[in-house]
């Protein structure tokens, strides 16, 4: 926006066009804010948790190490399944543990339904990733399908009927592949290929954004658009996406899949002299898919979908780390000084705020946050598992904030 440009440019820009102005950000907090009370933890495993994912009814939760895979109980961590428990691993650091007899290499994990799970693994001396689904009722592996070993980052991407990875789509049920015309992954840029509800796939190979249809064998190139916070979101109704202009250079909602622009979600991402800001911006969709978050530095905007709309503009302690949204309402945000804040959207109000005294090992492996589903309870994946109780508003503090961050 206008303030983050020379006076001349800007008055050039309001002579030309007129110089829309931003939206008045959230006032301040006044008075002391409210403690999140932690009411849970677990490490899990003695290296730390790399990869962490909740069920959409909020149930159970799938964690990882470098090492070993397991499901848990969200009420109480009680561990349902483990595999490739790594015994021994009794001298920990973060580039891996010395003393563990390992039998796998977890290289990721995540749900397809709130009864189904995958992890992917490599066994030693093997050249193959293997994709392992699971049923939670009754346990057992439904499936195994075995890919080509790709160098860097092995991240497979699912939904309710396929799992893209490798160049290819695989039908986890029976096991048929649909290769793509091209390369999918470009691991050494550390992107993200989005399997969108459709059964198509956006992916960046040689820092082109291009959509593959492997189902009726079809590639197009997408020129306007470009990853944003390491990739772009389709919604789950498969009627929006969230990513990166390449005409303006700023976040940007299309209609999906028809691509057609909606409006634009940030403040300018990309300098015009081509410099970029010192911390990646954070994205962050609600379960549900009806609204979403982006933070750039210590700046955090809430938007609806539909109608698009600014709901909530706050600012963090420092530069945004990880997001989370709810589908209740809340924004959750972990910042580079250890800072956890959570805010209520629909009222403007800050719920709570944790210091952490530590990043720890866990900076190594990054962070992450997650609103378990039909509950107030927030998780951080921060080397282990820490869970939060969310305080409900009262009355009162929903008058008293009614105002000054709520957008109209």
């Amino acid at each position: 926006m206008c303030r983050f440009l020379t006076p001349f440019p800007c008055l050039l820009t309001v002579l030309l066009t007129g110089c829309p102005s931003a939206p008045p950000a959230a006032e301040a907090e006044s008075g002391p804010i409210p403690a999140l009370e932690i009411v849970g933890s677990a490490d899990l495993f003695s290296t730390v948790v790399r990869f962490f994912a909740l069920s959409e009814d909020g149930n159970t939760f799938v964690a990882g190490s470098k090492y070993s895979v397991g499901l848990y109980r969200a009420s109480d961590h009680a561990p349902l399944e483990r595999h490739y428990e790594c015994e021994g691993e009794s001298f920990a650091t973060p580039y891996g543990a010395y003393s563990c007899n390992k039998e796998a290499d977890i290289y990721d994990l995540g749900y397809i339904d709130a009864n189904t799970w995958y992890f992917t693994e490599r066994l030693p001396k093997e050249n193959d990733i293997r994709v392992h689904v699971r049923t939670i009722h009754t346990p057992q592996e439904i499936s195994v399908s075995t890919v080509n070993e790709i160098p860097g980052r092995a991240i497979a991407s699912a939904n309710r009927n396929y799992i893209a990875y490798n160049n290819e789509l695989i039908d986890w049920r029976t096991g048929r592949r649909y290769p793509t015309k091209a390369t999918v992954f470009e691991p050494k840029w550390s992107t993200f290929p989005t399997l969108t509800p459709d059964n198509r796939i956006i992916t960046y190979p040689d820092r082109e954004t291009v959509i593959f249809d492997p189902l009726n064998d079809t590639m197009e190139s997408w020129k306007e658009a470009a990853r944003l916070g390491g990739t772009i979101i389709v919604t789950p109704d498969n009627r929006h996406a969230i990513g990166f202009s390449m005409t303006n250079y700023k976040c940007t909602l299309w209609n999906w899949p028809e691509r057609k622009e909606i409006g634009h979600c940030s403040e300018r991402l990309y300098g015009i002299f081509g410099s970029y800001h010192e911390y990646p911006e954070v994205l962050a969709l609600s379960r549900d898919g009806k609204s979403f978050a982006i933070g750039v530095d210590n700046n955090v905007r809430v938007y609806r979908v539909e109608p698009f709309k600014l709901e909530l503009e706050v600012s963090t302690p420092s530069p945004v780390n990880t997001l989370a949204l709810s589908d209740d309402g809340l924004l959750a945000a972990y910042d580079y000084k250890g800072f956890l804040r959570v805010w209520d959207v629909a009222i403007g109000s800050l719920a709570g705020q944790h210091k952490f005294l530590d990043v720890g090992w866990a900076g190594m492996t990054g962070y992450k946050l997650l609103f378990q589903p039909n509950s107030n309870k927030l998780f951080i994946k921060r080397g282990g598992i820490t869970v939060f109780e969310i305080p409900k508003q009262t009355a009162q503090q929903k008058t008293e904030n009614d105002s000054g961050t709520r957008k109209e």
